[in-house]
């Protein structure tokens, strides 16, 4: 894990600690989902705002923060909302870094054991267990974004330097 993924982890550990005292108060679990609300229009502002790489980061706060509020305000793990915690886990595998993906997959296990979202029924369980089948995919899969985000970088690169050979000979013969 390099240097931004570790600084990338502890952001996301921040906003899902931030969730869970929030979740865990009584006055302002109430407001959970006027906060998604808040947090998507504040998304949408920013998105002009921000450079595109310090954008990624705060995009993917606030779309943890809104998962986890949404998945918490409407049941917990019995949510019908509880599947945008996979497609959660590819959107920062795939953003940020595909080592993200076991990190959060990690932290949203100990956030839903913790927040009391967990029964004792064998089906929460399952649920819960559902996050370490999803996340060898979601890792893999930003793993190959990344090795086809690289090689087009290389293929820009090695362009570049084709034409300008090109440009040598071609005026060195002239």
């Amino acid at each position: 894990m390099n240097k931004d993924s570790a600084r990338h982890s502890l952001f996301l550990l921040f906003s899902l600690s931030l969730v869970f005292f929030w979740i865990n108060n009584k006055n302002l679990a109430n407001f959970s989902l006027q906060l998604t609300a808040g947090l998507v229009i504040f998304l949408v502002i920013t998105h002009k705002i921000f450079e595109v790489k310090s954008f990624l980061l705060t995009e993917s706060l606030v779309s943890t923060i809104c998962v986890a509020l949404i998945t918490t305000a409407t049941g917990g793990l019995s949510s019908p909302f509880f599947f945008l915690n996979h497609f959660l886990l590819f959107e920062l595998s795939l953003l940020l870094a595909p080592s993200i993906s076991i990190v959060l997959t990690l932290s949203l296990m100990i956030f839903y054991l913790f927040s009391n979202q967990v029964g004792p029924s064998f089906n929460n369980l399952v649920i819960l267990l559902s996050f370490l089948f999803i996340t060898p995919m979601a890792f893999l899969t930003g793993k190959i974004y990344q090795k086809v985000k690289n090689q087009r970088k290389e293929i820009k690169y090695l362009s570049r330097k084709v034409e300008n050979l090109e440009y040598e000979i071609n005026g060195a013969s002239i």
